[in-house]
């Protein structure tokens, strides 16, 4: 009997695997969307919208505070030429709720759950939020709406977000030239109709910029290291947690500030408080929890991060060195880079702005620290900003005329 071997070389394994990994995670957010569509349906059967915000084409919702000043410039700007906005916001201490004027309106609309219920009965010419997945996760289209636009928080890669993250909006207000391209790879290799894509700006920047120019520069004794991971899987915390800042605190030399992003509280509670609760007499160590991290990067001389957008904040606004953690970000899945198969940009761009280091770097991480900011390197900066960031400072506005231009397409 003859016998016939079936070989299936190393190549095509990985990619019948990929295959497979990828109609999984497609499956699972479906299934995921479905069971919220169902929810929202029997939580919201019965649910009326009074239309109390009738006759205004525009509005933003947040989750939380933390955005807010995402939001702040271009509903400024729309103040400013005197266009009626709203904020609807899932924080009841949301600052943008204290904020007074004539022509914004502004609800707590409840937790996530409510916040779904009453944004799918929602009725607008535009509505912009930060809040990624629409369609996906637990906030649906309403069919009232005209046009959805997601507004972005972080001036990175679109490789980080998760899947599907940007499908199902209109628009795509982008911070820079990065976040098009890979938007456009994604669109192309899904097959999904091609958004229109702004070259706005990052808003954040507008306000961060006006704090810095009412700030004096800080005096203190000693150098001071921020330490700025992201919340994901990938972060400072997640990899290393209290060791790490263990092997920082061995030089005394320096004080520390940790700021975490805010989604770690949530996230990973038990990490954060493990941390926290280690140093929280100790007098080196602080822990900044503030909205805008201004005024932390105002103190710093250098900054210790991972893949988080602030490293950029930091050296865009400040021009001081960054100590980045190295990371594999490929071996990643759930994550839209693991379906763009280019370098992503913080990757590419990444070694102008400091040093790198790796798990086998984490005894001598002070040691590290303190080469930094004795012998600060060299850096291309100035010209990495230009080329990064569109409309430095003055994206609230462009955003605000996008928006009016978006709306007047729009007949009552």
């Amino acid at each position: 009997m003859n016998q016939v071997l079936l070989y299936i070389d190393p190549a095509s394994t990985s990619a019948l695997l990929y295959i497979v990994i990828a109609i999984a995670a497609t499956v699972a957010f479906a299934l995921r969307g479905f069971f919220y569509r169902i929810k929202n349906f029997i939580l919201g059967k019965g649910f009326k919208n009074n239309n109390e915000f009738e006759g205004i084409d525009i509005v933003f919702y947040s989750e939380g505070k933390q955005y807010w000043h995402v939001f702040s410039p271009i509903i400024k700007a729309l103040e400013t030429k005197n266009i009626e906005c709203v904020y609807l916001t899932s924080g009841q201490d949301d600052p943008g709720l204290q904020y007074e004027s004539t022509y914004l309106k502004k609800k707590y609309i409840g937790n996530l759950t409510m916040t779904s219920v009453y944004l799918n009965k929602l009725k607008a010419k535009f509505v912009g939020m930060t809040t990624p997945q629409l369609d996906v996760m637990m906030i649906r289209r309403s069919k009232k709406v005209k046009h959805y636009a997601h507004i972005v928080h972080a001036p990175i890669d679109v490789f980080t977000y998760r899947k599907f993250a940007f499908d199902y909006f209109d628009s795509i207000f982008c911070s820079g030239p990065h976040q098009i391209e890979g938007i456009r790879k994604l669109e192309e290799k899904r097959g999904t109709h091609k958004k229109q894509l702004f070259e706005t700006g990052f808003t954040v920047y507008d306000v961060m910029l006006e704090q810095i120019n009412k700030n004096p520069q800080v005096i203190k004794e000693k150098p001071i290291v921020l330490v700025a991971p992201t919340w994901k899987e990938y972060s400072i915390i997640n990899r290393f947690g209290v060791a790490f800042f263990e092997n920082l605190m061995k030089d005394d030399s320096f004080d520390i500030i940790l700021r975490p992003h805010p989604q770690t509280y949530v996230s990973h509670p038990q990490l954060i408080a493990e941390i926290e609760d280690k140093y929280k007499d100790h007098p080196r160590f602080t822990v900044d929890t503030n909205p805008l991290g201004t005024e932390s990067m105002i103190k710093a001389d250098m900054m210790i991060s991972d893949l988080s957008g602030v490293f950029w904040d930091f050296a865009f606004l400040y021009s001081k060195p960054v100590l980045l953690l190295k990371t594999d970000f490929e071996s990643i899945e759930g994550f839209e880079g693991s379906e763009l198969n280019y370098e992503m940009w913080e990757m590419r761009e990444r070694g102008k702005l400091g040093r790198q280091f790796d798990e086998n770097d984490i005894e001598n991480i002070a040691s590290i620290t303190k080469e930094i900011l004795d012998n600060p390197p060299l850096s291309q900066l100035e010209e990495l900003k230009n080329e990064s960031v569109y409309n430095l400072g003055n994206a609230g506005k462009i955003a605000a005329e996008q928006i009016i231009s978006i709306v007047k397409h729009f007949k009552d």
